[in-house]
């Protein structure tokens, strides 16, 4: 420092590894103060623990000069920056009062500190406990010394709270207890140092432990819990989005369990189990935000409940939201019968054991025919659906040349069994049981009714026309042409002849029939159903098994989530007589499709 006549020459001491370059300073007049002791003053600490070294103060006087300073021990890491450090020092050291090379000096330290405060910003203190002393030692006094030196305090603070923090999150204290939790401590660095990237990355690491917290009780079914730790998550100030996107995915779980209630009220409610199906509802309602569909159940369980709305044997058919009709059902009186076969016969099959009673104890709706490739077209045109085949680009026909079925390009729903272009009053084919679900899922949305598929012992007890025969019309051959079915007087137009068929039997038809076109004012079936033994055979709801052992004895589809085989029932128009049986039941890949397998529709009451 200089100032006028009293101007202080030079002051400066080096102090590193016992190095010390003394400085004088030069007075115009002489004071009464004794010089042979120094005054000294120690800094302002920058916290709590500080080990700053004591500065002197230029100011001040300064200890005697010594006669040869000699060169200073004092060294940067950097060659470049070391080399021209040694110059400027042994400049200084030769001339003290050079201006030009002290200028030279402060901008080599201003350089070197911010090369200080840049590692300071990734984080590191290393260079600064490296390169601090250094600057120290050559200019206390230097711009900005100060605060680098109280940053580089906060961050070693800060880093410390950050271990704690670590350890805390590693032992699951997230954020309790209140001062001993990762979040304590990461908010108690970022206050140290506002910019240290770990205590950011940290709350971020304290916000995912809360949302997967969020998520396990959601997927416990615990919303309300679930909720109370996504507002937690919220309440870290760091990106929300994942907070955001857990949301959702609770939401998507939430969605999940309120379509397994409706199913399960659903279910409920076919079995005729009022009590469980309220017991749904009440669940569904806890989850929130299922008002339309809490609505919907309690109107279907009122209207299930009130069954003498409806007489066997009526025939409904609902409207569709968007216009039209859905195809008839007839109601299907309540009752009981024997399914399956009787024993080791000719006919049977041991996957039709054991014989068991079967107790329907609620009336429900049945197809009275066949789902048509008309009423099956209106379902694709106003939902822009696309079958299985169609996707697939291919289907399976009959190949009369060769008496078999066939592989054919080009073949979906809107073809017969040949391939050729349908009328539209023939049952649709090419059709998997996906397809089908899909279809009268958007009958039950069209109607608000609940459409599905029969189960397989709703089917059995029609095709017994509700008693114990082989067939709905008895045994035998029957004496009138009542249905669809293989018989001895059917010809194919190239004239061939089944070889196995109903004796003495006839209905003009090689291949299916339009739906319900095949009767008989003699002979009808007592429910008010058509083709339910020939025609073509139809896809349930039922997953495939081997037997009926702990079969449900309530009517009930007996159904496995995700099952790949699914049962089909009834014959079809090339069928064998005993694969007309009611009895008769196959297996088939859910996913296939073909010119054999149609299907009719069921509803709750």
């Amino acid at each position: 420092m200089f100032a006028g006549n009293n101007i202080l020459t030079f002051s400066i001491r080096l102090i590193f590894f016992s190095a010390l370059l003394c400085v004088t300073y030069s007075y115009a007049q002489q004071t009464s103060e004794s010089v042979e002791s120094t005054e000294h003053r120690r800094i302002e600490r920058l916290g709590e623990g500080s080990t700053d070294e004591w500065e002197m103060d230029l100011r001040l006087p300064s200890a005697a000069v010594p006669e040869s300073p000699g060169v200073s021990e004092v060294a940067l890491p950097d060659t470049e920056q070391n080399q021209e450090l040694q110059q400027l020092l042994s400049k200084l050291a030769e001339n003290p009062g050079n201006t030009r090379v002290l200028a030279q000096l402060n901008e080599l330290l201003a350089d070197v500190l911010d090369q200080i405060n840049t590692s300071l910003d990734a984080g590191s203190t290393d260079e600064a406990d490296l390169l601090l002393p250094v600057i120290q030692s050559v200019n206390p006094n230097l711009d900005g010394l100060r605060a680098t030196r109280s940053r580089l305090q906060s961050l070693k603070e800060a880093n410390a709270l950050i271990k704690d923090a670590e350890e805390a999150l590693t032992s699951g204290r997230i954020l309790e207890p209140e001062n001993s939790s990762a979040f304590y401590f990461y908010s108690a660095a970022l206050e140290k140092d506002p910019q240290s990237a770990p205590a950011l990355k940290g709350l971020e690491r304290v916000q995912g432990a809360l949302i997967e917290r969020a998520l396990e009780f959601a997927r416990e079914l615990d919303f309300e819990t679930a909720d109370v730790w996504l507002m937690e998550a919220s309440a870290i100030q760091v990106d929300q989005k994942p907070v955001e996107n857990a949301r959702i995915e609770v939401s998507d779980f939430k969605q999940e369990r309120a379509m397994e209630l409706q199913q399960k009220v659903m279910d409920a409610m076919s079995s005729g189990s009022f009590d469980m199906a309220d017991f749904g509802i009440i669940d569904l309602m806890a989850l929130g935000g299922q008002e339309n569909q809490v609505k919907a159940l309690l109107e279907r369980l009122q209207e299930a409940r009130i069954y003498g709305g409806f007489e066997p044997g009526q025939v409904i058919s609902d409207d569709l939201n968007s216009g039209g009709k859905a195809p008839e059902i007839v109601v299907i009186g309540a009752g009981s019968f024997l399914m399956g076969s009787k024993g080791r016969s000719d006919d049977s099959n041991d996957h039709e054991e054991p014989l068991h009673r079967v107790i329907i104890k609620r009336g429900f709706g049945l197809g009275v025919k066949e789902v048509t490739i008309a009423e099956f077209g209106v379902f694709i045109s106003r939902t822009g659906y696309r079958t299985a085949a169609e996707i697939n680009g291919h289907s399976y026909i009959y190949d009369e040349a060769a008496g078999r079925l066939s592989k054919r390009d080009g073949i979906y729903w809107k073809h017969d069994y040949r391939g050729k272009e349908a009328v539209p009053e023939m049952p649709v084919l090419h059709v998997n049981a996906y397809d089908v679900k899909a279809y009268v899922q958007w009958l039950s949305l069209e109607t608000g009714k609940s459409y599905r598929l029969p189960s397989e012992a709703e089917y059995e007890y029609v095709a017994k026309a509700g008693g114990n025969g082989t067939y709905w019309w008895g045994e035998g051959s029957p004496g009138e042409t009542v249905e669809n079915l293989t018989g001895e007087r059917d010809k194919s137009p190239a004239k061939r002849q089944w070889s196995t068929y109903f004796k003495a039997y006839g209905d003009d038809h090689w291949g299916p029939a339009p739906a319900g076109s095949v009767t008989s004012d003699a002979l009808v079936h007592p429910m008010g159903v058509h083709d339910i033994a020939g025609n073509v055979s139809e896809w349930v709801a039922d997953c495939w098994h081997q037997n009926y052992v702990q079969a449900p004895t309530d009517g009930s589809a007996w159904v496995n989530p995700g099952c790949e085989r699914k049962v089909v029932r009834g014959g079809y128009w090339a069928s064998a007589p005993e694969q007309s049986r009611a009895a008769y039941r196959f297996p088939v890949k859910a996913k296939s499709y073909g010119s054999v397998i149609g299907f009719r529709i069921a509803r709750d009451l």
